[in-house]
Formats: C-alpha cells, sequence, structure tokens
C-alpha cells in the first residue's frame, strides 16, 4: 500500500477512535472538541443532546472513508466504479480542506474568534490534520 495512503488511513484510525469512544461514554478531550463561544459554552450548546450520536455518526463516516482510502490503494474497486470512487475522495479531501482554510468565526486557520481553548486546538492540531488529510484524499483520489 503507499505510504499517503498509510499515513491517511493512521490519521483517519486515530480520529474514528476518538469519535468511538465519546460515541460510548468517553469524556477525555469533550471540552475542546466542539468550537466555543468567547464565554467558552459550545456553539451548538443547544444540540449537546445530540452529542455521543453525532460522534457515532462521524465515527462510522471515517472508517467508510478509511475503507475508501484502502480501495483506491489497493485498487479493490470490484464493484464499485473507480471513478465514483475517486470522486468520493477527491470531494471528501475538498470539503476537508475548505474546512481548515475558508474564512470562519469559529473554526480553520483564518478564523475570527481565536481566544477560546477550543480556538488553541483547532489552529495547531484540527486544521493542521483536516488540511493535511484533505491533501492526502486529493492525491490519493488522481487516477
Amino acid at each position: 500500500m503507499p505510504i499517503l495512503a498509510v499515513f491517511a488511513i493512521a490519521i483517519i484510525a486515530f480520529a474514528a477512535a476518538f469519535h468511538f469512544r465519546w460515541a460510548f461514554g468517553g469524556r477525555r478531550g469533550f471540552e475542546i472538541s466542539l468550537p466555543q463561544r468567547p464565554d467558552g459554552q459550545p456553539v451548538l450548546r443547544h444540540l449537546l443532546r445530540l452529542w455521543r450520536p453525532a460522534a457515532l455518526l462521524i465515527a462510522s463516516g471515517l472508517v467508510l472513508l478509511a475503507g475508501l482510502v484502502a480501495a483506491k490503494a489497493l485498487q479493490l474497486t470490484h464493484g464499485i466504479d473507480p471513478r465514483l470512487l475517486e470522486l468520493s475522495l477527491l470531494a471528501t479531501g475538498a470539503a476537508f480542506i475548505a474546512r481548515a482554510v475558508v474564512p470562519n468565526r469559529y473554526v480553520g486557520f483564518f478564523k475570527r474568534l481565536r481566544s477560546t481553548r477550543w480556538a488553541r486546538y483547532d489552529t495547531w492540531l484540527y486544521s493542521p490534520l483536516f488540511l493535511t488529510l484533505g491533501l492526502l484524499l486529493v492525491v490519493i483520489a488522481r487516477p
């Protein structure tokens, strides 16, 4: 398997593990898992009751993404149109890159709110991982 695919799958597996842990009761990292307002409260506080199901959905999506990367890297496209696989990886990669670089109030390298604990993690960990993974997916997606 090409080294870029291994690296991408490693990032995805790391993120999926955290999301699965949160989905099934883990608390470590929860306080920095969601964007925060200046007062430290989560931006989507009204949706916190959905946090665990959302974490499970995200973790499941990440497992699917890892499978797509592996399928592309190993050229295991039996029953899957290779163009659809490439388009899926390209679109996901573009979305991850956009999340990292498109100006936004709470997320990305060019966020306006930078004073919260979340914002520091986003600047130094989350956005670099999103950008790296996005670029990897775009490169892996090429025919």
